[in-house]
């Protein structure tokens, strides 16, 4: 099974939070001996002290998260599964086999990273615990999905502060909630599109509704939108199944894609020509 890394920001009442997580290992496990929870801190405030340019930092800080991962988890008796990112710290977290894995290895990455004043910490964790608070709720799941779909946009050439119609899918149980929603909806600004069926893995949530507004696809903008729709679906027992638009490319952008694909078409032809001379 592959890696599912993903990265949201969490905040509570004491602390903003930055979190990246390998969510994979919430259905399959190394093993049953993974039960020693094995943690690094880095104290940022003096790293930034000793490396005040924030580019200087970021690479000192890859070059140390390099080295943790050839010391602990190189041996294949731990597994790193996340780290936390708050303005002071960064923890970075693991999963070791309790009974083969090194603990030495510890203590001599503190002792090697001794200028940097890390401090390593282990201990018993047989149910995952500190992992499980890492996961993503609901609605960190659907920012980190609204991200890839940002990030994926700007690496296509897409204009994102340029308006469009964003839409937004909504499914729900009972058809008063679905009416519920689209009262909701109107009065904060969306338009009603047509319903669409529901996808057939979803039979739970027969009825759909597909709402839109004019807006960019900003990620804060979508995160605001995303913030907004979703505890409002799941407060009438529906689900928020994503959000969607068309691409905004300058007129360059879209000749150039269009000359590519010309070429790439021009291409085949004459590839496909070989091949019957051959």
């Amino acid at each position: 099974m592959t890696e599912q890394w993903g990265f949201f920001e969490r905040k509570t009442k004491d602390e903003q939070m930055r979190i990246l997580v390998d969510s994979s290992w919430e259905t399959r496990s190394p093993s049953e001996s993974y039960t020693e929870l094995l943690s690094v801190t880095i104290n940022l405030l003096h790293m930034t002290s000793v490396h005040p340019a924030r580019r200087e930092l970021v690479h000192m800080l890859e070059r140390i998260e390099r080295r943790l991962e050839q010391s602990i988890a190189a041996g294949g008796h731990a597994v790193y599964v996340g780290r936390i990112n708050t303005p002071r710290r960064l923890e970075l977290y693991y999963y070791a086999d309790a009974e083969r894995f090194d603990r030495e290895v510890l203590r001599r990455l503190e002792q090697e990273l001794k200028p940097y004043r890390i401090l390593t910490y282990s201990r018993p964790d047989p149910q995952w615990e500190r992992y499980s608070f890492m996961l993503p709720s609901e609605l960190e799941k659907a920012l980190i999905h609204n991200a890839q779909m940002v990030y994926a946009l700007i690496h296509r050439g897409d204009h994102i502060d340029r308006p469009r119609n964003v839409y937004h899918w909504l499914m729900f149980k009972r058809p008063d909630d679905c009416s519920a929603m689209k009262e909701t909806a109107e009065q904060l600004g969306y338009r009603i599109e047509d319903a669409r069926t529901p996808p057939v893995d979803r039979p739970e949530f027969p009825y759909a509704l597909v709402i839109s507004r004019w807006d960019n696809v900003r990620l804060e903008t979508v995160n605001a939108q995303v913030r907004e729709l979703l505890p409002l679906a799941d407060e009438l027992g529906g689900t928020y199944d994503g959000w969607g638009s068309m691409m905004r490319q300058s007129f360059l952008r879209k000749g150039y894609l269009g000359i590519q694909r010309m070429l790439r078409s021009v291409g085949l032809v004459r590839r496909r020509e070989t091949n019957r001379e051959m």
